[in-house]
């Protein structure tokens, strides 16, 4: 994440205007925990990072919770002003601006204790095994691809910590899932004996930017992704993992 300086929220806070009234940006967004959260302290770590962003440029945030399809699609349609928040695709490019990055997330492959190996080296390594995953969720277009050509079995669960209870139950034998996320997940979820039969692969699927997606639908998108896109580009920002 970037941090923000009070010196430098307070110079860009008055930039925006001195005694203008905020506009607000309307965000869609998700439960993706302990990043994004409805019930989370500041809307969780990248949620809170958002608002400082936003703030910084003058604007006031609202977030609407809801699955992550239905926030990417109403995004897309100007319904919500922005998306917090999401991997690169470039099939995004025609109807959203990428702002950021605002994140570095490494994604990792849980797996139980007695999986039969420590590693992985290629993708193709886990053709015919039951893989767990959330649809919506970004994962690598090479890791969908191979889903969708058959190489790769996916299975679809509504969310990580369903996806966790499956690998326990042995309902599927690996998923992908934020590193960050997938500890939060183990332990708010799970007892002392169940995270111990969970490990994680020693290579991860990818360490991948996240940003926020601004919508080209929205009134004023392409004004708005400039300003956060300013703030996010300061030099008073230190990008950490």
């Amino acid at each position: 994440m970037r941090i923000i300086t009070v010196a430098t929220l307070a110079f860009l806070a008055l930039t925006a205007g001195v005694g203008a009234k905020p506009t607000t940006i309307r965000i869609a967004t998700g439960e993706y925990r302990p990043f994004t959260g409805q019930d989370l302290p500041g809307h969780g770590l990248v949620n809170t990072h958002v608002r400082s962003v936003a703030k910084a440029a003058g604007f006031d945030v609202e977030f609407h919770y809801m699955p992550w399809k239905r926030a990417l699609e109403a995004t897309r349609r100007g319904i919500f002003d922005v998306s917090s928040y999401w991997y690169y695709s470039a099939e995004r490019e025609d109807d959203f601006i990428y702002v950021g990055p605002i994140q570095m997330d490494t994604i990792v492959f849980m797996v139980r204790d007695d999986f039969p190996t420590e590693d992985w080296n290629a993708l193709t390594d886990l053709s015919g095994l039951r893989i767990g995953v959330v649809p919506g969720y970004t994962y690598t277009q090479e890791f969908w691809d191979l889903g969708d050509s058959g190489v790769l079995d996916l299975f679809e669960a509504p969310s990580d910590e369903a996806n966790l209870k499956k690998l326990l139950a042995g309902r599927i034998d690996v998923f992908p899932v934020n590193s960050g996320v997938g500890q939060h997940t183990l332990e708010n979820a799970l007892s002392p004996d169940e995270q111990a039969q969970l490990r994680t692969l020693e290579t991860p699927l990818s360490t991948t930017p996240g940003y926020v997606l601004v919508s080209r639908s929205a009134p004023g998108g392409v004004s708005l992704a400039a300003a956060l896109q300013r703030v996010v580009d300061s030099d008073e920002f230190q990008l950490t993992n």
